[in-house]
Parts: C-alpha cells; structure tokens; sequence
C-alpha cells in the first residue's frame, strides 16, 4: 500500500493563490469581454435609431436635396 505524504503549509497557501489568480483573470476577463460588447451594442443601437449607419457617423445621413428642374442646379 503507498504511503501518502502530508501536504505542507507553503505548498497549500501557493495552491490557493494559483487558484484565486486563475479565478480572478478568468472573472476579469469575462467582465472585460461583457463591457465591450454591451459597449458595441449600445452604439449600434444609437446609430440604428438615429439612422446612421457605421461609415456615415458624424455626416447627416438621410439628407435630401432638393432640385431646381428648370435650371438643373440644386
């Protein structure tokens, strides 16, 4: 029957710190990814209600120009 060593003091506090690094980066990394695609949604929502679409940001993107027929100029 093999003989089972006890685990000593250092060897569980430097488990229990890789455990919580891990843990933390993997939290932190989901809440990074959730931020930017709520971030993403929000603005592509914004541009949908405004009528913008992504390559006319900051022009006005459902202007009409009205012309002149008789002279051709508008």
């Amino acid at each position: 029957m093999a003989k089972v060593t006890p685990i000593s003091e250092q060897f569980q506090h430097w488990l229990e710190d890789l455990k919580e690094g891990f843990w933390g980066d993997l939290y932190g990394q989901t809440r990074l990814a959730w931020k930017k695609f709520f971030e993403a949604d929000s603005a592509r929502q914004r541009d949908q209600y405004c009528g913008a679409g992504w390559h006319e940001r900051g022009s006005k993107p459902n202007q009409i120009i009205a012309m002149d027929i008789t002279s051709g100029t508008s």
